[in-house]
């Protein structure tokens, strides 16, 4: 499916209020390697969170930072640890120990 996308502020006012009913880790269709996406569902909006490069006439790019894009990871865990430590997830917890 395709799908629009959302900026972080936006999506961190929509969880505030209440609007964001799930935020979960997708697979990106239609690339080489596995890239993993936030794919955040809401009340009336489904959207994936873009990617927001950090704006520097000192860094080079090889490719456009303007080109609006969702925000990329290269595994499941790295988006969810990402979600959670911008507060679009809960943080995990409990962990699983194993007894000896």
């Amino acid at each position: 499916m395709k799908y629009g996308l959302i900026s972080q502020f936006p999506a961190q006012i929509a969880r505030l209020l209440g609007l964001v009913h799930s935020v979960e880790a997708v697979r990106l269709d239609g690339e080489p390697r596995p890239q993993w996406a936030l794919l955040v569902r809401g009340r009336g909006f489904t959207r994936l969170l873009r990617d927001e490069p950090l704006m520097s006439p000192n860094l080079i790019r090889t490719y456009d930072p303007t080109v609006p894009r969702p925000a990329r990871f290269l595994a499941r865990q790295a988006a969810e640890r990402y979600a959670q430590s911008v507060g679009l997830m809960r943080q995990q917890t409990s962990w699983a120990v194993k007894e000896t």
